[in-house]
């Protein structure tokens, strides 16, 4: 509501006004492609691990867990524990469908990285930005390429993993005993996690030429999902490079996950239109776009898996039903 208030209401009515009814159906179509690519590359992942689903199957579990992070705020992890339950109405055992979780978030996250990374480069060399905003991309692009090194040493090095992992579950325990100690979770799940997350990176690692075609979808994944962005500043007149989409894809995103707003609401929305003001994108076209890319990525896939999981329950129950006869 704020970020509509500092815009000015008639040009706002008049870019929304101004968007081709043809060009909405892009971003929803391009939306739906994207959920099919990430589930192709969770079905990928499983079919290596021994858990053989069908694609339908798999296109419903990530419209419904996916979507749960839009309603429940946790970081990802409201999504996560709805998939193992969805996972386990399927037949797929609890090891296994984290296993499963682990990696492909994994390969996602970095994945992202080396997008939004390109993104921060690209402005740079382009020399688009002096003074503070010059700095604070500069800084941006030394914390991605340490995140991915990090990253990257996790993979390579067993030893020096489990030490890191070791260590920043202790420092994670730690923190939140102290900043939210109601919330914190048991120290057993933490420790539970690590080795999960351990397991599957040595998972990953062992079957690295298994993990290709997961990894080209998930790539597929996020290049479909800025195409949305890309595609709702063209809707609204204002064409901007894939260099700016993924600056502001890239801080929004990242607001939203830190935020304590389901689904990161307005925060989302207000971070990234603020990062396309500062380059020079008209507020109210900003305002619009962003908008629009929150309609098509968000609130369709909600709507479309509050269908799903009425079938994904039923076909649970009937499974429930024929193993007891």
């Amino acid at each position: 509501m704020l970020l509509v208030a500092l815009t000015d209401a008639r040009a706002l009515l008049a870019t929304a006004r101004g968007v081709p009814p043809a060009m909405l159906a892009v971003p929803m179509a391009l939306t739906l492609l994207s959920y099919a690519a990430m589930a192709r590359s969770y079905q990928g992942i499983a079919d290596a691990a021994g858990s053989r689903l069908s694609f339908r199957t798999w296109l419903r579990l990530t419209f419904v867990s996916n979507t749960a992070n839009y309603v429940v705020t946790s970081a990802g992890l409201s999504g996560f524990a709805v998939r193992m339950f969805l996972l386990a109405q399927q037949g797929v055992p609890s090891g296994r469908a984290v296993l499963i979780s682990l990696v492909q978030t994994f390969l996602t996250n970095a994945t992202l990285l080396c997008f939004v990374l390109a993104g921060f480069v690209s402005l740079v060399s382009r020399r688009e930005l002096s003074g503070g905003p010059l700095l604070a991309a500069a800084a941006a692009i030394v914390a991605f390429v340490g995140l991915l090194v990090l990253a990257a040493l996790l993979v390579a090095r067993r030893r020096l993993r489990r030490r890191l992992l070791r260590r920043g579950t202790h420092l994670l325990y730690v923190t939140l005993r102290r900043v939210a100690p109601r919330r914190a979770p048991r120290r057993a799940r933490l420790w539970r996690f690590q080795h999960n997350l351990d397991e599957g990176i040595a998972f990953l690692l062992q079957r690295k030429d298994r993990m290709l075609a997961p990894a080209a979808w998930i790539t597929l994944d996020w290049f479909l999902t800025l195409a949305i962005l890309w595609v709702a500043f063209r809707a609204v007149g204002q064409p901007i490079g894939l260099g700016l989409v993924l600056v502001g894809f890239g801080v929004g995103l990242l607001c939203s996950l830190v935020s304590v707003v389901p689904g990161g609401l307005g925060i989302m929305e207000g971070s990234m239109a603020a990062v396309y003001v500062s380059l020079g994108v008209p507020l109210e076209r900003a305002v619009v776009a962003v908008l629009i890319f929150r309609v098509a990525y968000y609130v369709l896939p909600l709507l479309v898996s509050i269908f799903l999981f009425h079938g994904l329950m039923r076909q649970a129950i009937e499974r429930a039903e024929a193993a007891r006869v």
